[in-house]
């Protein structure tokens, strides 16, 4: 394993910085485009110039690069307590706690809850390392650490059941799942599973890395799959302001934030945001727990002013009539690219082991089973000015490896059709694939 080559990006186009060819992202997870948006950034620069204004009032007496502390020394401010105050609104919970990453979130949430001896976690198969690397790290019994069969709630039920029976009245059981699995682009059933929980007494917690940004009260018609209507909606109509939700993730789309099992959810700013950092949605008393025991937060260096404002303007930027104009774009790219791999997959290749799954979402997996197969046709497209990267086992299940295509709102749809894409890769198989 290396690092792969260096990506330039310039006026929202990706560059390779290694060869003459133009590289189409297909990779990135910047899905609304934000991260390279030149006016995103002079919104952020705007904003965070306006900070040391001394008329504001903010306690930011100079610009600082840095936070100079973890939030429970120097590193707190003014300006961190009011944007977890204003996500949380967003969010419909209590309170929020903001954290360096998605990563460090999912950890210091699984690493420091107070597991009794038969309290009990059940995940999804298919949920994030860091999640599975959170439970590690804590008190949890291995034994009391129980995984059901992807998106199955049938599954889920059996799981529940029998850790239920191995329990003493007092236990608890969490159940981990995420809103959008990122390597199948599927999503998950939250309402079956956070009633379940209900029904059984279990907590859940939800993952929203790839939900943020995406989904929200505006496209909740786009949680199903991709429709051929080609209608889609009003944008000026459908959000005038924070109050629509717009991108608010998956949870918002459903009307589950305040779901009474829902324990926490985690939203990443990573991905759609186009920034970095992330933030535990919950209430104010599981946050207070978080604040006192959650060790990657209590022991780092707090994200400093400018990541903080960058968070802020991506919230306005996404729950916006521009984040609303972008999402309408990428499902509509979305529905293009599955149309034309219906039409060309099985003409193409017919009696191939090539299959592309079925997502309703921008992560778009196509699966070329095994490692050697599915790397040498990776090769050959990003030879060909592909942005793409080969998914291998052991990172997915031996025989499910794919090329995974991600779709943005600086895509096209010249650059996604699959009609080009196809013919190099049957170029590539006469050569002996």
């Amino acid at each position: 394993m290396r690092l792969p080559k260096i990506i330039d990006t310039e006026n929202d186009q990706a560059l390779s910085s290694s060869t003459s060819s133009t590289l189409i992202d297909f990779a990135s997870n910047d899905y609304l485009g934000f991260a390279r948006c030149k006016h995103q950034h002079a919104l952020v620069q705007s904003a965070y110039d306006h900070l040391f204004d001394p008329n504001i009032g903010i306690d930011l007496r100079s610009p600082m690069l840095g936070a100079s502390g973890s939030r429970l020394l120097s590193g707190d401010s003014h300006l961190a307590r009011s944007l977890e105050a204003k996500l949380a609104d967003v969010h419909n919970r209590p309170a929020a706690l903001l954290f360096n990453s998605g990563y460090d979130a999912n950890l210091s949430v699984l690493s420091s809850l107070p597991y009794r001896e038969d309290d009990a976690i059940v995940m999804d198969e298919l949920v994030h390392n860091s999640l599975v690397m959170g439970v590690r790290m804590g008190r949890l019994r291995r034994e009391r650490l129980f995984m059901f069969r992807h998106n199955d709630v049938v599954d889920l039920r059996r799981v529940l059941n029998h850790v239920s029976s191995s329990s003493s009245s007092l236990s608890s059981t969490l159940v981990v799942v995420e809103s959008v699995y990122s390597m199948d682009g599927d999503i998950a059933p939250l309402k079956s599973i956070l009633e379940l929980a209900k029904d059984m007494g279990a907590g859940v917690m939800v993952d929203e890395a790839h939900g943020l940004g995406v989904y929200g009260h505006t496209n909740t018609k786009n949680l199903e799959m991709i429709s051929t209507d080609g209608d889609d909606g009003d944008i000026e109509n459908n959000v005038g302001d924070l109050q629509a939700k717009g991108g608010a993730g998956v949870l918002a789309a459903l009307n589950l934030e305040r779901h009474p099992a829902l324990l926490c959810s985690i939203h990443t700013f990573g991905k759609a945001a186009g920034c970095h950092g992330a933030i535990v949605a919950a209430s104010s008393t599981f946050i207070a727990y978080l604040v006192n025991y959650a060790r990657p937060f209590v022991y780092s260096t707090a994200l400093p002013p400018h990541s903080l404002v960058s968070i802020q303007q991506a919230y306005k930027s996404m729950m916006g009539v521009e984040g609303e104009r972008r999402r309408t774009k990428v499902f509509r790219l979305v529905r293009f690219f599955r149309e034309g791999v219906s039409a060309n997959l099985n003409a193409d290749f017919p009696g191939s082991d090539f299959e592309l799954l079925p997502s309703p979402s921008p992560i778009q997996a196509l699966m070329v089973p095994g490692n050697e197969q599915c790397i040498s046709v990776c090769q050959y497209l990003r030879n060909v000015g592909f942005d793409v990267y080969a998914i291998r086992s052991p990172t997915v299940t031996k025989g499910k490896e794919r090329i995974r295509i991600i779709l943005h709102a600086h895509n096209n749809e010249d650059e996604i059709s699959v009609s080009g894409l196809f013919e190099e890769t049957k170029q590539q198989r006469g050569h002996g694939l």
